[in-house]
């Protein structure tokens, strides 16, 4: 209880106790020295974090000085006691405006030309203004003279306008917090919200009790939640490497503006790491990375290294002869080997560069991006590779396809069904279709699905457009109950989505008769997934559903796997109407084995007189291409039809 007294009692020649806030001080100095001699990450909201902790250190010290010079304002001359005074209650609006910038940033807003923060710097403005002129109008504070020589603190009738900036900071805080959670990370919403209320509750105190300095209690306590909460510049370096981690490439692509990131990027994965990790224990795998970023760092200091995976790095560099040089330190230093458990160690590896002009947004985009990357680039001619702006155009419109077939899948338009009619030879009849989808947009036009649904496959879109598919098509049936068989090409991603059940609701829910529907399935699925296409064809097949085998042919089937398969039709590659030799020979192999199957043939492509004249010559059932017509939409297939 002494100890308590001692510690909150103010002596009689003295107005205010300080012994906490210059606590206060001490911990947040300590504090702001080690954040800063941390490796420091390279983003906006690690660099507002180190303002703030500036400022705080700041705004307490002011707090502490201005009441040791009040106390003793006998003896100090009175305009230092009012610039001090001055400067705190600025130091105190700036803190909560900054605790506004960092909830700004956090969402990814740009300060410098946003509206809303010309808008909410005003008040700060304002309060700024009425600080600085005080010694005019003295309306936030004036200092009475006493007996004992000491002035005392008096307030103006501005006094709590103070307060009131600092308070509408404080709620947009706040606000934008609640306001914009699901932008945040789950992880900085209670951290904000415990921030705002500590803050708000220390000024609170102050207010009310103004003789025990709490605010600087209150922001130092503040700052160290967030610094071991979301702020901690350890969490964002990999602690084997001492490179940053991929949570800091993470938040660096997601918070860092696209016209303030660096463009110059150096990609590398170590060849075999897993083999060589085997090879020489876990001890000398961390030894080799490190010995990695020591020595990128010794080429260049100034460029960020990323460990974004166990053997994948990630250099940002600033210019185009940064990235030359990096380049050819990198490669000079992988053509000489690597000394690891006193042995020589050659390691190799595979490394592309290229100029981002700003269109990784979010750390989404920049992974989609390094996936299409790495399934696309041979490494056979050479293992460092440049990535030409064709292929960036490239794959930045395979993410505009992907952005638009997002769109479309929402009903917002732009994918459309054409069905192509297959001649009956025998009943000299259209009583066959194949449905056929299409995608037409305003904005890149009309896109083939030879380009589109590859795309589609890469990004886990095939499903949804499947049931798409299936949606419109038994919903064409159901208009159409004339049509007696349909067939659906799907994708081979059902197979391991088990989609039976789905597929079976959509078409009762329109009434369809299921023998109505023909599902194609290509030759190459069949051969790669034949367990999984077995299993598909035997769930559907025994509610009626019919299957054709699609272009068959087009990779010379492997035939002992088909005849497996419960097919109905046999669709024969549009390549097998060629007039050479071997392929007529195959042609009249595959015709043979299908009539002793009897499973009927469908031929695609026929586009000419003598195409159509060998077709018939062969005896196949139906035949399929634009010597009948061209796919059509559904009002002009009717037209088609009637005519």
């Amino acid at each position: 209880m002494i100890v308590l007294e001692s510690l909150w009692s103010v002596p009689a020649n003295m107005h205010y106790n300080y012994f906490l806030e210059l606590c206060s001080l001490i911990l947040l100095v300590a504090m702001t020295v080690a954040y800063f001699s941390r490796k420091k990450f390279p983003v906006a909201i690690f660099r507002l974090f180190g303002v703030c902790l500036c400022v705080v250190c700041a705004d307490v010290f002011l707090n502490i000085l201005s009441c040791f010079l009040l106390d003793r304002s006998n003896i100090v001359p009175l305009f230092l006691c009012e610039i001090s005074n001055e400067l705190f209650y600025f130091a105190q609006i700036l803190c909560s405006y900054l605790l506004f910038a960092y909830v700004f940033y956090s969402l990814g807003k740009s300060l410098r030309f946003s509206p809303i923060y010309n808008l909410t710097i005003i008040p700060s403005a304002i309060g700024t203004i009425i600080i600085f002129t005080n010694s005019i109008h003295h309306g936030i504070f004036t200092f009475v003279p006493t007996e004992s020589g000491v002035y005392e603190f008096s307030y103006g009738f501005l006094y709590y306008s103070i307060y009131i900036v600092a308070g509408l900071n404080v709620f947009s805080a706040a606000v934008y917090t609640i306001r914009f959670r699901k932008v945040l990370s789950k992880k900085l919403i209670p951290v904000l919200m415990c921030v705002i209320g500590i803050v708000v509750l220390g000024n609170v105190i102050q207010l009310l009790q103004p003789h025990y300095l709490l605010s600087g209690v209150a922001y130092t306590l503040s700052m160290m939640f967030a610094l071991v909460t979301v702020n901690d510049p350890d969490e964002k370096v990999d602690r084997i490497s001492k490179a940053f981690n991929n949570d800091a490439f993470v938040d660096y692509i997601n918070n860092q503006r696209p016209e303030k990131q660096r463009k110059y990027y150096i990609v590398f994965d170590i060849e075999s790491f897993g083999m060589f990790n085997e090879a020489f224990g876990a001890l000398y795998s961390n030894e080799l990375v490190s010995a990695i970023r020591k020595y990128i760092e010794s080429v260049n200091k100034k460029t960020f290294i990323f460990k974004t995976q166990a053997s994948r790095f990630v250099l940002l560099v600033r210019s185009k002869e940064e990235q030359t040089i990096m380049l050819g330190a990198i490669k000079e230093r992988f053509s000489k080997p690597f000394v690891v458990k006193d042995s020589s160690v050659n390691i190799t590896i595979h490394l592309f560069y290229f100029f981002n002009n700003g269109s990784f947004k979010n750390s989404d985009l920049y992974n989609n991006f390094l996936n299409h990357v790495l399934s696309s680039i041979n490494f056979k001619d050479s293992n460092y590779v440049e990535l030409d702006q064709a292929f960036i155009d490239r794959v930045n419109r395979d993410r505009k396809i992907k952005e638009i077939l997002e769109n479309c899948l929402n009903k917002q338009g732009g994918l459309y069904m054409v069905y192509q009619p297959i001649y009956d030879v025998k009943a000299k009849c259209f009583n066959h279709f194949e449905a056929l989808i299409r995608l037409d947009n305003e904005e890149i036009g009309y896109v083939g699905p030879s380009e589109f649904i590859p795309i589609a496959e890469s990004f886990g879109l095939a499903n949804e457009i499947d049931y798409f598919v299936l949606n419109e098509t038994c919903a064409f049936l159901e208009r159409n109950p004339e049509i007696d068989c349909l067939e659906i090409n799907i994708s081979c991603a059902e197979f391991f989505n088990n989609p039976s059940d789905r597929f079976l609701k959509i078409i009762n829910a329109h009434n369809v008769n299921p023998k109505r529907i023909c599902l194609e399935i290509t030759e190459t699925v069949a051969v790669k997934y034949p367990e999984k296409t077995k299993e598909f064809m035997h769930d559907l097949s025994q509610y009626g559903v019919q299957f054709a085998m699609d272009d068959f042919g087009s990779g010379y089937s492997n035939i002992a796997r088909f005849i497996t398969l419960p097919f109905s039709y046999a669709k024969l590659d549009k390549s097998l109407l060629s007039e050479e030799l071997n392929v007529s020979v195959f042609l009249d192999s595959a015709v043979h084995l299908f009539k002793n199957l009897n499973i009927p043939i469908i031929i695609e492509g026929v586009e000419q007189e003598k195409q159509l004249a060998l077709a018939k010559s062969k005896n196949i059932e139906y035949i399929q291409g634009y010597y009948f017509s061209k796919p059509l939409k559904e009002e002009d297939l009717l037209k088609f039809l009637k005519n």
